[in-house]
């Protein structure tokens, strides 16, 4: 999935939801192993593109 043109805001707000969603699916004990690893790798891919977009803006704070 491509999420280049995402704003950070939207990266954000991706994340945020995944999160929720997959613990959601946990509380409701849903098993979807498919479903689950999409929405996981969703998640990572979002935050590595989000921290690396950040760690370009401010290179003081890289590796936090």
């Amino acid at each position: 999935m491509n999420l280049d043109t995402i704003s950070d805001k939207h990266l954000h707000e991706i994340e945020r939801l995944t999160t929720e969603l997959l613990e959601t699916i946990r509380k409701a004990k849903v098993v979807e192993p498919p479903l689950i690893e999409m929405l996981r790798a969703l998640k990572a891919q979002a935050e590595h593109l989000r921290r690396e977009r950040y760690d370009a803006v401010n290179p003081e704070f890289r590796g936090y």
